[in-house]
């Protein structure tokens, strides 16, 4: 999930028109974005400085200039995220060393290519068993029918992310959310898939799992 707030943005693009204005500021694994008048993106790994001073954020990305009146404290906290190593999409899903995972309706090349790197054991056929995490793709309404065979091909503290396009074309989290709700499943996290896709992680509680149940 991004980082966000909202404050003052001076843009200043290097063509002489400076823009500030009263923004919206978000923070994702790949780029920062001002959204409003003074809007831009930036990605992070075009960022060659960070400067704050008297709680203001300054970042450097040719040819790009932006300044955020973020406050003494918020601007430390923000310099301090910018500095760090963005997370890879395989930390960000919780997918540990040769856990057991299986791709339906999934073919997002980021996460094929990171999760081959992590494990061998992938299936990516009509079926599955015993898994440690299960990737559902949900384009329409109607796919939603695949989180309950991914329950049923999960372990007891198997997780589902429910993979789904942002935006008012794709099936929004709250239908995922009831849907889940009714399978007894509850949402613990959400996280940045692509510039396209999003994913809802769907576990089962703590205390129906079998493993609780027997203490």
């Amino acid at each position: 999930m991004g980082y966000e707030t909202k404050c003052r943005a001076r843009v200043d693009n290097g063509s002489g028109k400076i823009r500030d204005a009263e923004s919206t500021v978000l923070l994702e694994t790949d780029e920062l974005i001002v959204r409003g008048e003074a809007r831009v993106r930036i990605p992070r790994s075009s960022i060659t400085k960070l400067a704050s001073r008297a709680g203001v954020l300054t970042i450097t990305a040719p040819p790009n200039v932006v300044a955020l009146r973020l406050g003494e404290g918020a601007a430390a906290k923000w310099k301090k995220k910018l500095e760090e190593r963005p997370k890879r999409l395989i930390d960000k899903l919780d997918v540990k060393p040769e856990a057991r995972v299986w791709l339906l309706g999934v073919d997002e090349e980021t996460l094929v290519s990171q999760l081959a790197e992590r494990t061998e054991h992938i299936a990516r056929g009509r079926s599955a068993s015993k898994c440690d995490v299960v990737f559902v793709g949900v384009e329409s309404e109607k796919e939603l029918d695949r989180v309950a065979r991914a329950l049923d091909a999960t372990n007891d503290a198997g997780a589902i992310w429910v993979i789904h396009r942002k935006g008012p074309s794709g099936v929004a989290d709250t239908t995922i959310f009831a849907r889940a709700k009714t399978l007894g499943l509850v949402y613990t996290k959400v996280a940045r898939v692509s510039d396209t896709h999003t994913a809802e992680k769907l576990v089962r509680p703590l205390a129906s799992r079998a493993s609780a149940r027997r203490e």
